[in-house]
Protein backbone atom coordinates (compact mmCIF):
# COMPACT_ATOMS: atom_id res chain seq x y z
CA UNK A 1 0.00 0.00 0.00
CA UNK A 2 2.73 2.50 0.96
CA UNK A 3 4.82 1.67 -2.07
CA UNK A 4 1.86 2.14 -4.39
CA UNK A 5 0.99 5.48 -2.76
CA UNK A 6 4.58 6.74 -3.09
CA UNK A 7 5.21 5.43 -6.65
CA UNK A 8 4.41 8.72 -8.45
CA UNK A 9 6.95 10.51 -6.26
CA UNK A 10 9.59 7.79 -6.49
CA UNK A 11 9.27 7.82 -10.29
CA UNK A 12 9.57 11.62 -10.58
CA UNK A 13 12.69 12.58 -12.53
CA UNK A 14 15.54 13.55 -10.23
CA UNK A 15 14.18 11.95 -7.04
CA UNK A 16 16.93 9.86 -5.44
CA UNK A 17 14.96 8.50 -2.50
CA UNK A 18 11.75 8.83 -0.52
CA UNK A 19 11.49 8.01 3.18
CA UNK A 20 8.42 7.89 5.42
CA UNK A 21 9.11 8.04 9.13
CA UNK A 22 7.29 8.41 12.43
CA UNK A 23 7.80 11.14 15.06
CA UNK A 24 10.41 9.02 16.85
CA UNK A 25 12.43 8.43 13.65
CA UNK A 26 11.22 4.89 13.02
CA UNK A 27 11.35 4.40 9.26
CA UNK A 28 8.15 2.96 7.80
CA UNK A 29 9.14 3.06 4.13
CA UNK A 30 12.30 3.81 2.18
CA UNK A 31 12.41 3.68 -1.61
CA UNK A 32 16.20 3.38 -1.97
CA UNK A 33 19.28 3.04 0.18
CA UNK A 34 20.49 6.62 0.34
CA UNK A 35 22.88 8.04 2.95
CA UNK A 36 20.93 11.32 2.96
CA UNK A 37 17.83 9.56 4.26
CA UNK A 38 19.37 6.75 6.29
CA UNK A 39 18.32 6.06 9.88
CA UNK A 40 21.19 8.16 11.29
CA UNK A 41 19.76 11.25 9.60
CA UNK A 42 16.25 10.88 11.01
CA UNK A 43 17.05 12.70 14.30
CA UNK A 44 18.26 15.68 12.25
CA UNK A 45 15.11 15.75 10.16
CA UNK A 46 12.91 15.38 13.28
CA UNK A 47 14.80 18.23 14.98
CA UNK A 48 14.32 20.44 11.95
CA UNK A 49 10.58 19.74 11.92
CA UNK A 50 10.34 20.35 15.70
CA UNK A 51 12.16 23.68 15.43
CA UNK A 52 9.95 24.85 12.56
CA UNK A 53 6.58 24.26 14.17
CA UNK A 54 4.76 26.69 11.86
CA UNK A 55 5.94 25.12 8.61
CA UNK A 56 4.69 21.84 7.21
CA UNK A 57 7.36 21.81 4.50
CA UNK A 58 11.08 22.48 4.83
CA UNK A 59 13.63 22.54 2.01
CA UNK A 60 17.35 22.06 2.53
CA UNK A 61 19.69 22.89 -0.35
CA UNK A 62 22.74 20.72 0.17
CA UNK A 63 25.97 20.07 -1.69
CA UNK A 64 24.74 16.91 -3.40
CA UNK A 65 21.11 17.88 -3.93
CA UNK A 66 18.03 18.98 -2.06
CA UNK A 67 16.07 17.42 0.80
CA UNK A 68 12.42 18.35 1.20
CA UNK A 69 10.68 17.44 4.46
CA UNK A 70 6.91 17.27 4.92
CA UNK A 71 5.28 17.18 8.34
CA UNK A 72 2.28 14.90 8.64
CA UNK A 73 -0.19 14.00 11.35
CA UNK A 74 1.05 10.40 11.58
CA UNK A 75 4.02 10.19 9.24
CA UNK A 76 6.65 12.59 7.97
CA UNK A 77 8.14 12.46 4.49
CA UNK A 78 11.73 13.12 3.40
CA UNK A 79 12.47 13.45 -0.32
CA UNK A 80 16.07 13.58 -1.53
CA UNK A 81 16.51 15.11 -5.00
CA UNK A 82 19.48 15.48 -7.30
CA UNK A 83 21.04 18.91 -7.95
CA UNK A 84 19.21 19.72 -11.19
CA UNK A 85 15.77 18.40 -10.27
CA UNK A 86 12.59 20.33 -11.04
CA UNK A 87 11.66 21.05 -7.42
CA UNK A 88 8.27 22.48 -8.34
CA UNK A 89 7.25 19.17 -9.90
CA UNK A 90 8.64 17.23 -6.93
CA UNK A 91 6.77 19.44 -4.44
CA UNK A 92 3.45 19.08 -6.26
CA UNK A 93 3.81 15.31 -6.57
CA UNK A 94 4.99 14.97 -2.96
CA UNK A 95 2.05 16.97 -1.66
CA UNK A 96 -0.41 14.78 -3.58
CA UNK A 97 1.27 11.58 -2.33
CA UNK A 98 1.50 12.84 1.24
CA UNK A 99 -2.17 13.89 1.20
CA UNK A 100 -3.18 10.51 -0.22
CA UNK A 101 -1.17 8.76 2.46
CA UNK A 102 -2.89 10.64 5.27
CA UNK A 103 -6.34 10.10 3.74
CA UNK A 104 -5.89 6.34 3.93
CA UNK A 105 -7.45 4.56 6.89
Amino acid sequence: MLQRTMTPLVETAGVKSVTLFENDGFVIYRSEDDPTNEDGQMPRWISALDISEKSNRLTFIMEHGTVILYRGDRLHLAVHCGPSTNLGEVRQTAERCHESLHNLA
